[in-house]
């Protein structure tokens, strides 16, 4: 799970790709769920909004990584996820990574789909 959620080498196909986005998107709004539901209690809330802080910064760097992961499965090298903080281009390299089939067989950036490099 470690090198799925945290490492930029190797390549991911497409549906680890979209499932893993999936947690990450569960996982913030379960959180954002407890921080409204304890919206007039301060220790609680308190705790449920550094939950939800921490989640995003490890959820924003683990997206990061796994876009890094997919465009290099489809032969593109890894700085262009940074695409996905352009406000505008977000949401198509998103769709993009999820629907652009990756390269069949080994490439530049390793061997086999869905494990390290």
């Amino acid at each position: 799970m470690t090198w799925l959620f945290f490492s930029p080498s190797g390549r991911i196909g497409r549906l680890p790709f979209f499932l893993s986005w999936l947690f990450w998107l569960f996982a913030g709004g379960f959180l954002l769920a407890q921080v409204l539901k304890n919206e007039g209690q301060d220790a609680p809330l308190a705790l449920w909004t550094l939950a939800l802080i921490a989640s995003g910064f490890v959820s924003a760097v683990s997206l990061v990584m796994l876009a890094i992961k997919r465009l290099h499965d489809i032969g593109y090298p890894g700085p262009l996820a940074l695409c996905l903080f352009i406000p505008v281009l977000s949401p198509i390299v998103f769709i993009a990574l999820c629907l652009w089939p990756g390269n069949k067989g080994a490439n530049e950036f390793g061997g086999d789909r869905n494990r390290p490099r």
